[in-house]
């Protein structure tokens, strides 16, 4: 999920209603990437997690010649890498870290969310309320 476009070869139409299409184009704009980009890593992030219990799945990969992604693994894989401080050395499968959130995201955070940002990557469970 680097910032640098996919060189491919192909390319898929998508249909979006006008809500639909007007919803991506600001999320990627928020960003900073393309649609093509963010529907692509999203696609492939949904297979990835896939792979993990489905044997078809793996042979597809396999059969294609695509390489695990080494943040399947990671409860936080998915949208989260977007606004992850250390997503590219996770892509690179140089980090075990999970998600820690970067600082000026913070304000973006919803209150119902916030038990999980405490940005520090160590909070995974919703605190317990006192009295």
């Amino acid at each position: 999920m680097g910032t640098a476009s996919v060189q491919a070869d192909k390319v898929v139409n998508v249909r979006l209603s006008e809500s639909e299409h007007t919803l991506l184009k600001a999320y990627c704009a928020s960003l900073n990437r393309s649609m093509q980009d963010v529907l692509r890593d999203f696609a492939l992030m949904q297979i990835q997690k896939q792979r993990f219990c489905c044997r078809l799945v793996r042979s597809l990969m396999a059969e294609h010649g695509i390489e695990q992604d080494p943040r399947v693994s990671k409860p936080c894989y998915g949208y989260a890498c977007y606004y992850c401080s250390h997503a590219e050395a996770c892509t690179a499968g140089e980090t075990d870290l999970l998600y820690i959130p970067r600082q000026e995201i913070r304000e973006l955070v919803t209150e119902e969310s916030a038990f999980i940002f405490d940005f520090d990557g160590s909070s995974i469970d919703n605190p317990v309320q006192a009295g």
